[in-house]
C-alpha cells in the first residue's frame, strides 16, 4: 500500500488482512472510506466462529475448569480466551456495516 494513497483500497485490504493475522485487534483510519475495508479484513471467518463456539460449548461439557482434549488438541485457558475474542469480535461486528 502507498502511505500516501488514500485510494489505494486494494493495498489497505492487503496490508489490515495482514495485521490480523498478525494478530493484531485493528488498524487505524485516516479517511471514512476505509473503515469497510479494514472491519472486513478483521471480521472472523464463519469457520473460526464455529470453531470457537464449539471449543466453549465443549468446555461447558467438561465442567472440569482445567485443560481438555477437543479434535486431537488440548484446550486450556489460552484457548478458550482465544474462542471468546473471536467470538467477541464476530459480535462487535455484527450490526455494523461493511
Amino acid at each position: 500500500m502507498n502511505a500516501d494513497d488514500i485510494a489505494d483500497g486494494a493495498g489497505l485490504t492487503e496490508e489490515a488482512a495482514d495485521a490480523a493475522a498478525c494478530g493484531f485487534a485493528g488498524k487505524a483510519c485516516i479517511h471514512p472510506h476505509q473503515v469497510p475495508l479494514v472491519r472486513t479484513a478483521f471480521r472472523p471467518e464463519a469457520a473460526q466462529c464455529a470453531w470457537a463456539s464449539a471449543v466453549l460449548e465443549a468446555a461447558e461439557r467438561e465442567g472440569t475448569g482445567g485443560a481438555f482434549a477437543f479434535r486431537g488438541q488440548m484446550v486450556d485457558e489460552p484457548v478458550l480466551r482465544r474462542a471468546r475474542a473471536i467470538l467477541s469480535r464476530a459480535g462487535a461486528h455484527a450490526n455494523r456495516p461493511g
